[in-house]
């Protein structure tokens, strides 16, 4: 506010950093209408400076949400190869798999044991201590492995309630089994729990310490995984000069092309049709994953808005039967709905408001199901 009212004061006035002129003499109301435009300006401008902090905090947290997720995925089909019972399981130990095997064992089927707390399973058991307190430490971030490793390994002996959830009843039975506990570190938040059976158990002793069990490999394969994308995320921002001062980092790094090679000539070429049904189970994992994080909508929302999955009820339940066979490559069927698939994927990517990365991620998917696809047809 200033008696100058020439033009070149205005423009003086402004270049010096003034939101605005008001030269006299003024109006009260003049005065007071300016006032309260810059308040809301600069209530505007902070709001749009919250709003870019608040996207930079929103993209990180779905980048660490993709990370988690695609390592869940990875440890669920590490475990779909093996056997042996097992439960796998995420914070705050919620179980997310399993297999028929653990059914059985626990003398329960699986819409009872979906969902559940891991816990539950041996919670009312004997001698079961150590497993809950491992768990316990878990949860808040308090466990620390004396090894250094990233997976944390507890192996005991306890009595479980058979049938599962039938400890306070007249029919349990208690049977005295070998388990064995694998948590992944806090940051991958998943654990695994493995019910050995007798002879798994007895043939264990007498191993060489070079022979390994399922549950083992699984912890080997699930470490080497997490080593992996955490060399992955370093040597993102790594610079060449960071490198140049770390001679003997760089002779390592060299040294990984031995590894990729001794991997590549000793283990076997997948064949077509595993390599095929494993992709779908991937793409459809993937479309489950872009639905979800984009539209905090659920599978069942899915099938019915997409119009190619049928919704059953089950015990007063919404149940999408035939749309979960795919997520899980023990449960795919023999003769795959590939359209199906590939069908719910467009679905996804049809949605207008899908991040770019997850949108690339989902077309890489389809993209590679596609070759696939082709390569059996031309076979």
């Amino acid at each position: 506010m200033t008696a100058k009212n020439h033009l070149g004061n205005l423009a003086e006035g402004l270049e010096t950093g003034a939101n605005d002129f008001l030269p006299k003499p003024f109006h009260k109301q003049e005065l007071k209408s300016r006032v309260e435009n810059q308040l809301k300006l600069s209530l505007i401008h902070r709001t749009s400076k919250e709003n870019i902090r608040l996207r930079s905090f929103d993209k990180s947290y779905s980048e660490a949400d993709r990370e988690l997720r695609h390592s869940r995925m990875q440890l669920q089909q590490v475990l779909e190869t093996i056997d042996e019972g097992f439960i796998a399981f995420e914070l705050p130990g919620h179980i997310f798999s399993f297999n028929k095997t653990t059914t059985d064992l626990l003398g329960t089927d699986r819409k009872t044991l979906e969902g559940a707390e891991s816990a539950s399973v041996f919670k009312k058991s004997l001698n079961s201590e150590k497993l809950l307190d491992a768990l316990a430490r878990w949860e808040t971030e308090d466990l620390q492995n004396n090894s250094g490793d990233l997976v944390f390994s507890l192996q005991e002996k306890i009595q479980l309630a058979i049938p599962y959830g039938d400890a306070n009843k007249l029919n349990a039975e208690m049977v005295t089994v070998d388990v064995r506990l694998m948590l992944f570190g806090n940051n991958e938040g998943t654990g695994v729990l493995f019910i050995l059976t007798d002879k798994e158990s007895s043939e264990e002793g007498c191993w060489s310490k070079k022979r390994y069990d399922a549950a083992e490999l699984v912890g080997i394969l699930g470490q080497a995984q997490q080593n992996v994308r955490r060399i992955n995320a370093r040597l993102s921002v790594l610079k060449p000069i960071e490198l140049n001062q770390q001679p003997e980092l760089l002779e390592e790094l060299i040294r990984i092309d031995s590894l990729v090679e001794k991997i590549t000539s000793n283990l076997p070429d997948m064949d077509s049709d595993s390599e095929y049904r494993q992709q779908l189970v991937t793409l459809m994992r993937s479309a489950l994953h872009a639905w979800e994080v984009t539209t905090q909508k659920s599978k069942i929302e899915l099938a019915e808005e997409s119009n190619i999955w049928a919704v059953s009820i089950d015990d007063g339940r919404l149940r999408t039967r035939t749309f979960d066979r795919y997520l899980r490559l023990e449960q795919l069927p023999k003769v795959p709905r590939w359209r199906e698939v590939v069908r719910t994927a467009y679905f996804v990517l049809s949605i207008p408001r899908i991040e770019t990365e997850i949108r690339l991620g989902l077309e890489h998917e389809l993209e590679e199901t596609k070759a696939l696809l082709k390569k059996a047809a031309i076979n």
